[in-house]
């Protein structure tokens, strides 16, 4: 029988962040639009929408806290993780497309527009929940205990994240824009940008389940069992592991701040006149964060990675602050687009600080949890991952469209030819800026003063733990 382990390659790391980076940038599409779509194109109020995107977060998040366990006790038939990957890429494209469907002229009902756009995020993120659970858990099975494979892989999907994010922002709005002008419907353009984004995505990720099954192969039973820690066991292994609680409530705070700045920013180009503009900020803060993502690797390598969080997280901080206090002149009610553009730069930027090292700040924990307790959780470990950024959502983004209610937002009238506007644009600013600030700073004192593990430390885990398993494979 032949036991030779399989060999990571360029190629299998390239489609490995290809994959993930199409995907991102098929949801690029809901990001910058769903909440304007809903409110602008469906008719659906502010109010409704929050709660209805509460209600659909909420349920994302219990699927959330599950996924792990469901994989850790599921034996699938073509690998543990990678059978996830393969099933999934069905649920990820319609659910991804659903959101972006205008629907009112089959439905006339605004809720029930709403339910459908409920729905397809459903079908989207409760898939994430397990498809990200499982790419972050074939990291070790890929690269095994050497940190800087790990690191490679990490940095890889950062990189390639940040060069598609600029294909996609570029171009939505002008396949927005070609659509309106041949078919004389502006709504359906987002839906065509979805669709070929996803598309893509579809493609890559079916060459990289080809490339990489071979890292994943099935499980026998009764090795399954064996491996497989009891649902007891998984919660209190990440309960009890102290690092991934801080690391845990540092990132609630810090993805509450970026889900409402990012869920509102699209209405400031919108309501100030200026969204032809928008394009040209979203392809320039792409191009910033890639740039960003090819030299983060490196500081990350010299400053460590808890410390690349921290400064990454403060200087989207000061991005949030520069556009709340600057962007907009209450006086001469005019927006400083040039400021604006600049601040979203450096959000952009600073966040590909830390991104390039993502998985590896859970991977770390659970390498921490598995040699301090004995119990290797560490797929349960990726699964925590999603949740802080799962509960970000549910505030974050339920709070958008609260928010936009709570600054008076009234929605363009295209019978009236009225453009969209806030009644209290001073709260807006607040709620683009200031808020979002105020959540991230607070997060990254989380880190700072109660993180403790270091990168050499997570390596001589990582070892230990590899030499743990490999002593009790040949007991």
């Amino acid at each position: 029988m032949d036991n030779k382990k399989p060999q990571l390659t360029s190629g299998i790391v390239n489609s490995y962040a290809l994959a993930n980076g199409l995907n991102t940038m098929a949801f690029t599409v809901p990001t910058l639009y769903l909440n304007m779509f809903m409110t602008d194109y469906l008719g659906i109020n502010p109010v409704a929408l929050g709660t209805g995107m509460l209600i659909a977060k909420t349920v994302d998040f219990i699927v959330g806290i599950v996924a792990g366990i469901i994989i850790e006790k599921a034996n699938m038939k073509r690998g543990k993780y990678m059978s996830w990957i393969r099933i999934l890429t069905a649920t990820l494209f319609f659910g991804n497309i659903i959101q972006m469907l205008d629907t009112t002229a089959f439905v006339g009902n605004s809720t029930a527009r709403l339910i459908i756009v409920m729905i397809g995020y459903m079908m989207f993120h409760c898939s994430m929940n397990f498809n990200a659970t499982a790419r972050a858990a074939l990291i070790p099975k890929m690269a095994g205990s050497d940190m800087e494979s790990r690191k490679l892989i990490t940095a890889r999907q950062g990189q390639v994240a940040a060069a598609v994010s600029i294909i996609a922002s570029a171009t939505i709005l002008p396949i927005v824009s070609f659509v309106q002008k041949t078919t004389g419907q502006d709504s359906l353009g987002y839906f065509i940008a979805a669709l070929l984004f996803s598309t893509s995505f579809v493609v890559c990720n079916m060459i990289f389940i080809k490339k990489a099954s071979v890292f994943d192969p099935p499980m026998a039973a009764a090795e399954a069992k064996k491996s497989s820690p009891t649902v007891k066991q998984m919660v209190a292994s990440v309960v009890t592991n102290k690092q991934m609680l801080v690391l845990f409530s540092g990132y609630v705070f810090f993805t509450v701040g970026t889900q409402l700045y990012a869920g509102v920013l699209t209405y400031f180009f919108r309501v100030t006149g200026n969204f032809g503009k928008y394009t040209l900020a979203q392809t320039a803060r792409a191009i910033c964060a890639f740039l960003t993502s090819m030299v983060a690797p490196k500081i990350g390598k010299r400053i460590g990675k808890k410390n690349a969080l921290v400064v990454g997280w403060l200087v989207y901080a000061a991005g949030a602050l520069l556009i709340w206090a600057f962007g907009y002149s209450s006086a001469t009610q005019t927006a400083n687009i040039t400021v604006v553009i600049i601040g979203m730069c450096i959000c952009q930027s600073a966040m590909y600080l830390y991104t390039v090292f993502m998985a590896n700040y859970y991977l770390d924990c659970g390498e921490y949890g598995y040699a301090t307790t004995g119990v290797d959780n560490r797929t349960m470990a990726v699964t925590v991952m999603n949740w802080p950024t799962k509960i970000g959502f549910a505030v974050g983004g339920s709070l958008v469209g609260y928010s936009l209610a709570w600054a008076g937002y009234i929605a363009p009238d295209a019978a009236s030819g009225t453009a969209g506007s806030f009644q209290y644009m001073n709260r807006f600013m607040m709620i683009v800026g200031l808020i979002p600030a105020i959540c991230i700073v607070i997060g990254a004192v989380i880190i700072f003063t109660l993180y403790k593990l270091t990168d050499a430390q997570a390596s001589e885990y990582a070892k230990m733990n590899a030499e743990r398993e490999a002593a009790a494979k040949n007991a």
